[in-house]
């Protein structure tokens, strides 16, 4: 049995903020300034917002599953899935949503 070790594990789920701290605090030096002008994830942190739906919440969003839109398409969400599935499988990830959306909308 090979053990596998992750200096950090996240995923761009509905976590995604909460992720990004734990990585901005693990992490630290200029991290979590870069994070926080890249994301505005802070706001989120400190309000206990734990939904990245992308949608407008107390002023501020990182729109996330609106720009996966601008830069994938069904047809690349699933060859990035095929590509890192051993990552899903081996880190026990779950698919985002938006990727799980974006394949549904494509078979409809």
């Amino acid at each position: 049995s090979q053990h596998c070790s992750n200096d950090f594990v996240g995923d761009m789920g509905r976590d995604f903020y909460f992720d990004l701290d734990r990585m901005a605090n693990q992490f630290g030096g200029q991290l979590p300034e870069v994070l926080n002008n890249t994301f505005s994830y802070m706001d989120h942190i400190k309000n206990g917002n734990h939904n990245n739906t992308g949608k407008i919440v107390g002023g501020h969003a990182s729109h996330a599953p609106a720009q996966v839109k601008r830069f994938y398409t069904a047809r690349t969400v699933r060859k990035a899935l095929e590509y890192f599935s051993i990552d899903y499988l081996t880190l026990g990830l779950r698919v985002p949503d938006w990727a799980k959306e974006m394949l549904k909308n494509e078979a409809l």
